[in-house]
């Protein structure tokens, strides 16, 4: 469970160096915010969240294709 912690982290450390114009530190530290997601108990809801968006786009597409 230590991922979820460390995701709060990093990304209030991406929000800080972002603020302070620190290039080098944003790209740490959302790289170490991904893989504290990618890592979490949240993960397979993230994925659910992509699976849905992207078959709606598809959706969409082959709706518009149609017409």
């Amino acid at each position: 469970m230590i991922a979820l912690p460390l995701f709060l982290l990093a990304g209030g450390a991406t929000w800080l160096f972002w603020r302070s114009d620190m290039r080098a530190g944003v790209l740490i530290a959302a790289l170490v915010c991904g893989y504290a997601l990618a890592t979490s108990p949240l993960k397979g809801a993230i994925d659910g969240i992509g699976t849905g968006i992207s078959t709606a786009i598809s959706s969409a597409n082959e709706n518009a294709a149609s017409k």
